[in-house]
């Protein structure tokens, strides 16, 4: 199986993979904004030219869908990290909070994470991925005797999109304590042994 079909993106170059960051954190920005996101805004947004944007991304939906497979690579790797992580109840925490966030930042990644009918066949493939990692945190957990043994991995992913929403229409959303304070009140009815920290 190629790394693309597993979900991977094939390496870049240095400068290429610098150039391609900057274009998905700008057009990461305009969407969190409610703004479109036109390859010829994103070029300027980035401060690349328009042509570095078509090469990475020939269109707009291209890179829309890259936005989400990021956020998905990036949860998935630290979903694996914390699995194999000595602390099971701590480890689910921090990767908990740096999904939601990801819920309450990220429309792209919302809206992949939770659509029935993924737009892409990598989109599936990365949502699987992340489900399998997480499965494992939970399992892991669960033998900590930390976790309510009846939460799947469907159960917890919809309710980080339930926090995620309530983060998002928060009348306080922009300050910072407001992940911790949603997230620590969902954990202390799911952890059976509350490990509170960051």
């Amino acid at each position: 199986m190629t790394d693309t079909a597993a979900g991977r993106q094939p390496a870049l170059r240095k400068d290429a993979a610098r150039n391609r960051r900057r274009i998905v954190e700008a057009a990461r920005a305009l969407v969190h904004d409610g703004k479109p996101v036109p390859l010829n805004a994103v070029a300027h947004a980035a401060d690349v030219g328009v042509g570095t944007v078509y090469r990475h991304f020939p269109t707009p939906e291209a890179l829309v869908e890259a936005l989400a497979t990021d956020r998905f690579t990036a949860l998935i790797d630290q979903a694996e990290h914390a699995a194999a992580a000595s602390d099971p109840p701590r480890a689910l925490r921090a990767f908990l909070k740096a999904a939601v966030t990801a819920y309450f930042r990220d429309d792209t990644f919302a809206a992949a994470a939770v659509d029935p009918n993924p737009a892409t066949p990598e989109v599936q493939a990365l949502r699987n991925r992340l489900h399998d990692a997480l499965r494992e945190l939970l399992a892991r957990t669960a033998a900590d005797d930390a976790l309510h043994p009846a939460l799947t991995v469907a159960d917890m992913m919809l309710l980080l999109c339930g926090v995620g929403f309530a983060l998002r229409h928060a009348a306080d959303r922009d300050d910072p304590a407001l992940p911790d304070r949603y997230l620590n009140a969902l954990l202390d009815g799911a952890l059976t042994r509350h490990e509170h920290g960051g």
